[in-house]
């Protein structure tokens, strides 16, 4: 029956490890499919997010390329206009004559100086026209028309900036609109100053916006991509495609524009003012000229080709995450299937170590009652053979007295062998038959006192009282946890007693003290100890290692305590002494005091 249980116990063990290890995997394989999708999609969402920087990059290059390009371009068409308008100021200059005088009248509005204007429009074939204004604002020359008609251009924003004496000596003006066509001009004005520095007038040169635009036009830049001639101040000369109510307007409003004003170049990526959809912008300053030329794409547009790669690496991550699910719900149900019949086998084995331990209990129950009333009989009819002799051991006892007999020492040592009979007679009526406690309540530490100061011990033996629960009060049977008490001490005491060579101290330490809702109770030798292979055994009944007794002192001491709702501990260990603890249940007082 032992090595069934054994063999059982161990199956069990090994079942509870497959259970073990069959349910954690299940939570594991979880994780890690969870863990693994998500690093695929993160994996693929970085994938997306470079592969949409590399080609938001890109069209950056290829902007700042092509704006490169642009500038270099407008930077020889408007060197060229310049280059124009300087000749005809040194002409003019020229024919200033005696240091003071104002060459307006016949000099600057003759025809050698339409001429002049004429040759010079006609070497630049991206101007439409040059005038000359005078330093009072009025119209004096132009290559269109001679003799000029008479008109003023003092309100003109390139003729306000380069009245002072210290104004800039070229300024691009704001762009004007032909009364005629309607078309777009964008002014290239120089002083003409004097000896002084007076002025004497100045020379404007008209570029066509129609022909910058018209070269913007053949620039690869896409059916969605936009070009802007800007001036540092922000405004917008030229565009293509072109919006007509946006020449000549100033962008404050936009970043990139402001990296322009101040000579700055480089990419940015921005809602712009220009179409006010997401763009991708490059700007470049002129060397030559306050100007800067703006590229800019719309960023779907960019992101074109990206939105495939991206569609099609999303699709396979999805892909992949539905399988690598679709795998792990497949592993995890195959796991709990397993765990479910490990589950069943494990409790298939329970039933029957269950009914095992109930069938090992049901015999000792019965082999308990068989005991006890064969007990029960055997102490009935031993105990009135006890009676006769102890009766007929007072007689002997008075003949031997009359007759002067000394049989005092034999007769004692029948008295106490008849005693240790009745002794053993009692302890086993006591253990095998249970019956009702009779439960006073009452304050444990003076109780307990009173039963150690009666407690006789061997010579050589101290008994230690450590109380330490004078409020505890304690619902008990006393005549039962009497004999809790005499038998823990008689135990200590027989055991220092037989090993005095081990014990160089004999003493048995009684011990009280409140712990939570329990009274504690501990008596403590400083004996041999209890070996380990005994220390399992020793509430078992008839077990003894001592040559006299009946073995049931201690399962006796388990079942007091146990009808008292206590608990019982035995600490050992060999040549360290044995401590039993003993723990009752407090009454309400003393809980409420705890």
């Amino acid at each position: 029956m032992g090595a069934l249980l054994a063999s059982r116990r161990s199956q069990r063990f090994k079942d509870g490890e497959w259970v073990i290890s069959g349910v954690r995997p299940v939570t594991l394989l979880i994780g890690s499919g969870i863990i693994l999708i998500a690093a695929i999609l993160i994996l693929t969402g970085l994938a997306a997010g470079h592969l949409r920087e590399q080609a938001l990059i890109n069209t950056e290059g290829e902007l700042s390329r092509l704006d490169l390009v642009l500038a270099e371009e407008a930077n020889r068409s408007f060197a060229a206009a310049d280059l124009a308008v300087k000749s005809v100021i040194e002409r003019l200059q020229s024919l200033q004559t005696g240091g003071a005088a104002q060459p307006y009248g016949a000099e600057m509005a003759g025809a050698d100086i339409h001429d002049i204007l004429r040759y010079r429009l006609g070497a630049a074939s991206h101007l439409r026209s040059m005038t000359v204004v005078g330093a009072d604002g009025r119209l004096l020359n132009s290559s269109q028309q001679w003799p000029a008609p008479a008109a003023s251009l003092a309100d003109r924003d390139y003729f306000r900036a380069l009245q002072p004496q210290d104004a800039p000596p070229i300024f691009i003006g704001r762009p004007v609109a032909s009364p005629e066509t309607g078309a777009w001009a964008i002014p290239v004005a120089r002083r003409a100053a004097g000896p002084n520095g007076e002025l004497l007038g100045l020379v404007v040169a008209l570029i066509s916006s129609a022909d910058i635009e018209g070269f913007y036009r053949t620039v690869p830049i896409g059916e969605d991509g936009a070009i802007a001639l800007l001036r540092r101040d922000g405004m917008l000369l030229a565009r293509y495609p072109e919006v007509a109510s946006d020449i000549g307007t100033v962008v404050k409003e936009d970043l990139l524009t402001d990296a322009a004003i101040d000579g700055e170049n480089g990419t940015v990526r921005e809602p712009g003012p220009i179409g006010g959809e997401w763009r991708i912008k490059a700007v470049r300053a002129l060397r030559s000229y306050p100007l800067a030329v703006l590229l800019s794409r719309r960023g779907d547009r960019a992101l074109a080709g990206w939105s495939h790669q991206a569609l099609l690496f999303g699709a396979f991550a999805l892909i992949g995450a539905i399988a690598i699910g679709a795998m792990v719900l497949l592993i995890a149900r195959q796991f709990r299937i397993y765990a479910a019949l490990a589950t069943m086998r494990a409790e298939k084995i329970d039933m029957e170590r269950a009914r095992i331990a109930a069938e090992a209990e049901l015999l000792k129950t019965e082999r308990l009652s068989v005991l006890g009333q064969l007990t029960a009989t055997v102490a009935h009819e031993l105990r009135n053979p006890l009676s006769a002799i102890r009766n007929t051991l007072f007689s002997i006892k008075e003949i031997a007295a009359g007759k002067g007999l000394k049989l005092d020492r034999p007769v004692a040592r029948m008295e106490r062998s008849i005693e240790r009979c009745d002794r053993i007679i009692g302890d086993l009526l006591e253990y095998t038959k249970t019956r009702e406690l009779r439960r006073t309540e009452l304050a444990f530490d003076a109780w307990l006192d009173e039963v150690l100061a009666e407690q006789y011990l061997p010579a050589g033996i101290a008994l230690v009282k450590e109380l330490h629960a004078p409020r505890a009060m304690v619902a008990i049977d006393a005549d039962r946890i009497r004999r809790v008490i005499i038998n823990l001490i008689d135990n200590s005491a027989q055991a220092l007693s037989e090993s005095q060579a081990l014990c160089a101290e004999k003493r048995i330490a009684v011990r009280t003290n409140v712990k939570g809702r329990h009274l504690e109770v501990q008596v403590e030798d400083s004996g041999p100890g209890i070996l380990p292979e005994n220390l399992g055994r020793i509430f078992e009944p008839l077990f003894s290692t001592k040559s006299f007794g009946t073995g049931l002192g201690l399962a006796t001491v388990k079942q007091i305590v146990a009808q008292h709702d206590g608990t019982i501990q035995v600490q050992s260990e060999p040549a360290h002494g044995t401590r039993v603890i003993v723990r009752l249940p407090l009454g309400e007082p003393a809980k409420a005091a705890a």
